[in-house]
């Protein structure tokens, strides 16, 4: 897959980077993680210039991501109905929910960029809720922002082994997930344990 990543990305560009962005951030089971890593490979050899990269990437995603929270918002019932069909996007949905429900708006912001594998279902989740389209939109850009820094920005500095980079990252996100939502039941938990210890006491 890398080596058809290197391939594209010089040959179709910008028009490339943002494709897969936009398409990627929608929800369509592609790896633009993989394909900016790609693209901060060839600004290293001059092939492609930093800003233009970042800035196209940078919109496909926002743009990808409107069109999730847009489906969330038009047709959230049914589009849940229909992911929770799948094993592994059900439990996708379930994380984004709890995430959300914890952290609101700075949830938005942390799903694109340190917890990336639930980022597409928590558009839908944030546009089927009751979350406002602005509040969605200024954490997203910003999260995003970052995202596409340092994924470009690593592929920048480690060209020669992008996928296994690519990999790497992606069991770190998935265990800042599993350790987020250790931390907020743990939290809860003691939560409940010292109301129950005050009651107790009086």
């Amino acid at each position: 897959m890398t080596e058809s990543l290197l391939a594209l990305v010089p040959t179709y560009g910008l028009p490339f980077i943002f494709g897969i962005s936009v398409i990627a951030a929608a929800g369509v089971p592609l790896s633009s993680s993989l394909t900016l890593l790609a693209a901060g490979a060839f600004i290293a050899s001059g092939e492609l210039d930093v800003a233009p990269a970042f800035l196209w990437a940078l919109a496909g995603a926002v743009i990808g991501d409107q069109i999730g929270f847009q489906i969330g918002l038009r047709a959230g019932s049914a589009i849940e109905v229909r992911l929770n069909r799948n094993p592994s996007r059900a439990l996708k949905i379930q994380r984004s929910k709890r995430f959300i429900g914890r952290f609101g708006g700075v949830g938005v912001f942390l799903t694109r960029w340190l917890t990336p594998p639930i980022g597409p279902a928590t558009n839908v989740v944030c546009g089927a809720g009751d979350m406002r389209w602005l509040r969605f939109t200024v954490w997203d850009f910003a999260g995003e922002a970052i995202w596409v820094g340092l994924y470009i920005g690593l592929g920048y500095t480690v060209r020669g082994n992008i996928e296994e980079v690519a990999g790497t990252l992606g069991d770190i996100s998935w265990f800042l997930i599993a350790g987020l939502v250790t931390v907020v039941l743990g939290y809860r938990i003691l939560t409940v344990f010292r109301k129950h210890s005050q009651k107790a006491g009086k």
